[in-house]
């Protein structure tokens, strides 16, 4: 899609993914620290920035804190929502023990994370297999790869759902809204902002959700986006 078609100057709050989104590329654990600066600079400029992802709630509101993000926390793939000192759980939890069932019968290596998770789990390889979403299925589960991880949760409506509830403690109407993301799981995400932007990288299901796709993949595709929305502002 053309950048001319994509309308950046009603933009008042950017939500990011993190893991393939803001990092220097969608098998690094590394954030792209030019790409950081950029949101900075946004913040500067009084546009909000918040993470969507699903990464842990300490996790997530560590950086969200030290990196100098002030449009809220979306965590644990649309279940915990924190912004401005509220937090708001809005998932049913899942039982501990369903993980280790999970991990034990498919063989796979739980996320570190888990320890600090309420809601939904995560493991290690990535790939979804279809025994899986059998089995996942049978216990009324919802499953999916973040292309870093495999994800488990009760929450059938994903990233979308925390999105949602984030922009309701905001108080901003979602055509004021830019989302950013590089996964499958960003789709629900997606359906709840204004302005939908794929890296240039993402999976093809969230560039087919997507108003506009990056020409540079992760971290540097959204940079390209920063750029054009701080155009947008010196036009005013």
């Amino acid at each position: 899609m053309a950048s001319e078609r994509l309308d950046l100057r009603k933009v008042r709050l950017v939500l990011a993914d993190l893991d393939g989104t803001l990092t220097v590329s969608r098998d690094s654990y590394k954030l792209d620290l030019e790409t950081i600066a950029a949101l900075r600079r946004l913040e500067k400029l009084g546009i909000k920035v918040g993470l969507v992802s699903g990464n842990s709630y300490p996790v997530l509101r560590g950086l969200a804190t030290y990196l100098g993000l002030s449009g809220g926390v979306v965590a644990e793939n649309g279940c915990v929502v924190y912004h401005s000192g509220t937090y708001v759980a809005v998932c049913e939890p899942l039982d501990r023990k369903i993980a280790k069932e999970f991990a034990e019968k498919f063989n796979l290596r739980e996320s570190w994370q888990n320890e600090f998770r309420r809601f939904e789990y995560a493991f290690y390889p990535a790939t979804v297999s279809q025994e899986m979403r059998e089995w996942a299925e049978v216990r009324g589960l919802m499953i999916k790869s973040s292309g870093y991880a495999v994800h488990i949760t009760k929450n059938p409506e994903g990233k979308g759902r925390g999105v949602r509830k984030l922009l309701e403690m905001v108080g901003i109407d979602k055509s004021y809204v830019l989302g950013l993301g590089d996964s499958d799981t960003d789709v629900e995400f997606f359906r709840e902002v204004g302005v939908r932007v794929a890296v240039a990288n993402a999976d093809e299901s969230l560039k087919s959700a997507s108003d506009f796709i990056t020409r540079s993949p992760s971290g540097e595709g959204v940079r390209e986006i920063v750029e054009m929305i701080v155009e947008e502002l010196e036009h005013e």
